[in-house]
């Protein structure tokens, strides 16, 4: 009778750590993805800034810009060349 006792005392502490490792696992891993998800988060914020940064520059630029025949940007003035573009 005591030995019955033993191994059912074994299959039921082993059945509890099984269970406790995997409640401490799983609490870790949500604890990590929790810390990534707000570092994702501030990055995203952080490009944003630099984003909306960069277009407040960029208008800037636009505005002192005088225009040159009608075109804002001096790659966007056509090219004069003295060939005619034929197709075969």
């Amino acid at each position: 009778m005591t030995i019955l006792f033993v191994e059912t005392y074994s299959l039921i502490s082993l059945a509890g750590t099984a269970i406790a490792s995997f409640g401490a696992g799983l609490l870790f891993k949500m604890a990590v993805v929790a810390k990534q998800r707000k570092r994702i988060l501030s990055l995203e914020d952080e490009m944003l800034s630099n984003h909306s940064r960069i277009l407040e520059l960029e208008k800037k630029v636009t505005e002192t810009r005088p225009e040159k025949n009608g075109a804002q940007h001096p790659e966007m003035t056509p090219i004069k060349t003295d060939r005619e573009l034929r197709a075969s």
